[in-house]
């Protein structure tokens, strides 16, 4: 497994020197949200220096779109695309779902819009993170075909504690697990989230997105 944590400006500036020295291999960063009844994009204060000091320690990083449905999912998803086109991020971006307004098909149906408008943009498919209580309650609802379209998309699932996650329908299982919320890392001076990736380097191969990693030219191994 490799060791990760997801940030946001509730960590406030972080060394990540220091954290790429106390083994972190990647990190999700917060990008963008519509914060409730607002319809104008929130960008995270954090979200260019997380994104440069991952790029510039080779962590591998990924921003990430904390999803609400009082707005669009392809509105949505065309307010993270232009925020975060430009940054050096080497993951798959992730969307964030675990509030909703809506549930069973129609939220699938937003959710759906999101994920394909983004990966038309960066060519790769998104990370989904939800905690499998959410997926239940609001995605899969009363059919388990409301789900069925997400079965090849790739699931980052919260489940705190360190006994191992349950299959989520239709995943496979989770490839990122985030397992608490209170961890304690150098270089960073707050608690923060902790994550795992349930793989080794040749696995985390597939969720690369090496044409958008700062310095291509360079000839290490994105995974060294």
């Amino acid at each position: 497994m490799l060791f990760g944590v997801d940030v946001s400006h509730w960590q406030k500036e972080i060394d990540w020197p220091e954290v790429k020295r106390a083994g972190i291999r990647f990190a999700f960063y917060k990008a963008t949200e519509f914060p409730p009844g607002k319809t104008d994009v929130y960008i995270d204060p954090q979200l260019y220096n997380n994104a440069a000091g991952t790029a510039a320690n080779r962590i591998h990083g990924a921003p990430y779109h904390f999803f609400r449905t009082h707005v669009p999912g392809v509105h949505q998803a065309i307010a993270f695309i232009e925020t975060v086109r430009s940054l050096p991020f080497s993951l798959a971006p992730v969307m964030d779902l675990e509030l909703a307004g809506l549930r069973g098909k129609t939220l699938c149906d937003e959710v759906l819009d999101f994920l394909l408008r983004v990966e038309d943009a960066f060519k790769i498919k998104p990370i989904i993170y939800t905690s499998g209580a959410f997926w239940r309650t609001y995605m899969i609802h009363d059919k388990f075909d409301n789900v069925l379209p997400f079965a090849d998309y790739k699931l980052w699932l919260a489940q705190w504690g360190f006994t191992m996650p349950r299959p989520v329908y239709p995943f496979a299982g989770p490839s990122f697990w985030q397992y608490t919320e209170t961890g304690r890392i150098p270089g960073v001076i707050t608690h923060v989230d902790q994550d795992y990736f349930l793989g080794d380097e040749i696995g985390l191969l597939p969720f690369l997105c090496l044409n958008r990693y700062n310095n291509p030219s360079k000839k290490e191994s994105l995974t060294a």
